[in-house]
């Protein structure tokens, strides 16, 4: 197989190999990703957790959204949403999507009542390399925008 070239001047091999796929689940075991919170004011890690069983779930495009309530939604390729307490990275609460999700999720209220939207969109993926012998869940693709409502608590009182 040909690669990209090397720099000139550099002594290169006469023979090079290539993979098309992540070789990493044969080297290291999971997680392969963590979501990690940190206060940066005084520069240390909150806390830190492991998202996915997959070496490719983080690899794509991802969205996460802090609400005021202190709410963070994480929603991924694998056709999944998760919630979590921001202060200590609790799940509170995982659904599965009609897709995967590749965008990042959106917040909106409507008299006081707020809502998360999120673009569910993209087939569901189990990323690069993910070994052949685990199968992707069966699920029948549909693209949607889905829409939860959240409790009318999730919003910061009304300003004066």
């Amino acid at each position: 197989m040909d690669g990209p070239a090397y720099p000139e001047g550099v002594d290169a091999p006469k023979e090079r190999y290539f993979t098309g796929g992540n070789v990493m689940y044969n080297i290291v075991s999971p997680p392969w990703n963590t979501l990690t919170a940190y206060d940066l004011n005084k520069g240390v890690i909150l806390w830190k957790l492991p998202i996915g069983e997959d070496p490719g779930i983080m690899t794509e495009q991802r969205g996460i959204i802090i609400t005021s309530s202190g709410l963070l939604f994480l929603s991924t390729g694998d056709g999944k949403v998760h919630a979590y307490d921001e202060m200590n990275g609790k799940v509170l609460w995982t659904t599965d999507l009609p897709a995967g999700s590749r965008g990042i999720p959106a917040m909106y209220e409507v008299n006081r009542k707020p809502y998360l939207v999120i673009s569910a969109t993209s087939p569901v993926t189990r990323g690069n390399g993910h070994p052949a012998n685990v199968p992707v869940p069966p699920r029948e693709f549909r693209r949607a925008y889905v829409t939860f409502s959240l409790p009318d608590t999730q919003l910061p009182p009304p300003k004066k």
